[in-house]
């Protein structure tokens, strides 16, 4: 039997330490994936091309070159695009009639770490799919048969063909980009540039060191450098991506940090003037006033499970022609593919200020404001997170309108919790938002009580002890840092 950690397969990708001493992820082991994945992709989907990309860490070459060796092994045609973003994968596989898509990427992960994310078309495998991945190698259940490669490194009928989706027809705009020493630094400049905007360039060398901040836009701190950039040279804006792309953030002219729930009611509006009755699916972690500004605008809001394949699987399943995550996913229905293109929604962002009489921060004032948390990501080990988030649940039950999904989040009569566990880190997630900064931090009391009154295991007294600490200082926190302003009063 082939010997792989199972820990690396997660719920919506595989994923771990690729450098190092007894690190998990070796070149063999991707080329089991590979050859695993071509499998499935032959027997399950009945798709023999795969197209595969990478971005710019330091072991994803030696990895991407393995696992198209397992692709071929089990009998696949390979299209290899090099050095890209996952968008780019995604787009080249709906292309190629809806081929497989293997992406190598650690996303905004350190720089030890990889992954691989799996594709057909734009619909993720994930859940079962990647259990049977593991399965197929832990059984040696291979296919093995001849396959092929074949280098395809242009990226300009990609931009053939989302430039005529992303054009402005009024002014160009002054943007500040960051990419994080990641892929974007590759393609959004150049993307943008032919749109007519001005670019000015912001951690855009590739470097897999990641030697300013990690590429995650939705960490304030990461985007702290934007917001002054931004300041310092008179720009209309800031636009951040993270490590392979598919998510994006933003900060208006003023550098103050939006949030990505209402970069989305920003453009729920512009898409729902062109499309009334168009529904919109936001994810759990998302504030009411998403989901209030969606109605308000003529459409339907769909409140759904944090993830992005859980949030593209139910877009397809209602016709969505918009969605996102508070991570920073936009899935783009209208016009498009459906998928999460950081690029794209970049350009959408772009076509609604450019056409805007007022600036992005006036855009952002214009849509009611509530008191909201930072999401606190406090330690659980994998095993304890279902004991915890039943436990709170049943100690909740009775006080507050509850709604499970992917969670429990309980509306109280001036505000919202949810508590649920990261599907990608040994974390538990957490948001509380209210009419009031008190009525915020009533909530957390609430749900803090719940989680103190469980059996005392560690993860119990961590989650509890970590409501504790947040309850004395949250308040405070706001005055100190400008960037998250836009975190509390939403």
């Amino acid at each position: 039997m082939a010997t792989v950690n199972p820990k690396l397969f997660k719920k919506y990708d595989i994923r771990g330490t690729a450098m190092g001493k007894d690190a998990p992820l070796t070149p063999e082991v991707a080329r089991l994936i590979g050859q695993a994945f071509g499998t499935y992709l032959r027997n399950v989907e009945e798709r023999r091309t795969v197209v595969v990309g990478r971005d710019n860490r330091h072991s994803s070459s030696a990895l991407m070159d393995a696992a198209m060796h397992g692709l071929t092994q089990a009998g696949c045609f390979v299209v290899d695009i090099a050095l890209t973003s996952t968008p780019i994968v995604y787009w080249n596989a709906v292309k190629r009639n809806n081929a497989g898509g293997m992406m190598v990427t650690g996303s905004h992960l350190a720089p030890d770490q990889n992954g691989f994310k799996l594709s057909v078309g734009a619909r993720n495998i994930y859940g079962d799919g990647i259990q049977e991945i593991l399965h197929l190698i832990q059984t040696e259940s291979f296919l093995r048969d001849t396959g092929e490669i074949d280098c395809i490194e242009s990226v300009e009928d990609y931009y053939s063909d989302i430039v005529p989706k992303l054009r402005v027809k009024t002014h160009p705009l002054k943007i500040v980009v960051d990419a994080g020493n990641g892929t974007g630094g590759i393609f959004a400049p150049k993307l943008l540039r032919t749109l007519g905007h001005n670019v000015i360039e912001l951690f855009c060398e590739p470097d897999w060191n990641y030697p300013n901040h990690q590429p995650d836009p939705q960490v304030p701190a990461n985007m702290r450098a934007l917001g002054d950039k931004v300041r310092e040279v008179g720009a209309d804006l800031g636009i951040a991506f993270d490590g392979d792309a598919d998510r994006m953030g933003a900060v208006d002219e003023q550098g103050s940090m939006i949030a990505a729930d209402r970069l989305l009611a920003l453009l729920a509006r512009d898409m729902l003037a062109r499309h009334p009755g168009a529904t919109v699916v936001g994810d759990v972690l998302s504030s009411q006033v998403l989901f209030d500004e969606v109605t308000k605008a003529g459409g339907t809001p769909i409140m759904w499970a944090s993830g992005h394949s859980l949030v593209k699987a139910k877009m397809v399943e209602t016709g969505a022609l918009l969605g996102g995550e508070m991570s920073g996913h936009i899935f783009l229905g209208e016009d498009y593919y459906g998928f999460d293109d950081a690029y794209v929604a970049a350009g959408r962002l772009l076509q609604v200020l450019a056409t805007a009489k007022q600036p992005l921060s006036a855009l952002n004032a214009s849509i009611p404001t509530l008191y909201s948390t930072p999401e606190y990501r406090p330690h659980c080990p994998d095993d304890a997170k279902a004991k915890v988030i039943d436990g709170v649940r049943a100690v909740l039950e009775g006080k507050g309108e509850i709604v499970a999904v992917g969670g429990i989040r309980v509306q109280f009569e001036h505000g919202w919790g949810i508590l649920r566990a990261s599907n990608t880190e040994p974390v538990l997630s957490l948001r509380f938002e209210a009419t009031t900064e008190v009525d915020a931090l009533r909530v957390p009391r609430s749900v803090r009580r719940g989680a103190a009154s469980l059996p005392g295991s560690r993860s119990d007294s961590v989650a509890a002890h970590y409501f504790r600490v947040r309850e004395r200082h949250e308040s405070h926190a706001a005055a100190h840092d400008s960037l998250t302003t836009s975190h509390h009063l939403r």
